[in-house]
């Protein structure tokens, strides 16, 4: 009973975790490490890829999807006929990692910079997306004086008006 127990919460933390990733994350043999920030006005992925050339790294936008691609080559050094590896943790190869984009993401507007091995992308957030203030009004003008005055002079009947 206990270990179907925790099969069943092994499943459920695997579907939330799912929901918590990039859409897919495909790679040979190296896997660039990807934080995600949201400010008011961007949502802001960095990816850290110390040793890629900026040369090797390519930016796209398909179908609503942002994707990020490039490949860290293993460069031997002049000396690499003398010497012998000891111990590599580095990984080289191509990555490519695939985010969808949000609806609110104005991606006419997206901008990339690359610097000190870290990509940085910003996905600037659509005019409807950034939210704004309502004004709340207390006299004359705008819809509701012209609603409140059509009930007063009876030409309206407050039925006719109808909510969303």
């Amino acid at each position: 009973m206990l270990a179907v127990m925790r099969d069943v919460f092994d499943d459920f933390d695997g579907i939330v975790d799912s929901f918590l990733r990039p859409t897919a994350a495909t790679t040979v043999n190296f896997q660039p490490s990807c934080d995600i920030r949201e400010t008011k006005e961007h949502y802001l992925v960095s990816f850290d890829i110390p040793g890629v050339k900026k040369d090797d790294i390519k930016i796209e936008i398909k179908n609503n999807h942002l994707i990020i691609s490039g490949e860290r080559r293993y460069e031997l050094s002049g000396e690499a006929d003398e010497s012998t590896p000891r111990y590599e943790e580095r990984s080289y190869g191509k990555f490519e990692r695939t985010f969808t984009l949000p609806s609110t993401v104005n991606a006419e507007k997206i901008e990339a910079h690359y610097e000190d091995g870290v990509l940085s992308v910003a996905l600037p957030k659509a005019e409807n997306a950034k939210g704004r203030m309502i004004q709340i009004q207390s006299g004359q003008g705008g819809f509701f004086s012209k609603l409140l005055n059509s009930k007063k002079d009876g030409t309206k009947d407050m039925k006719e008006v109808r909510a969303f």
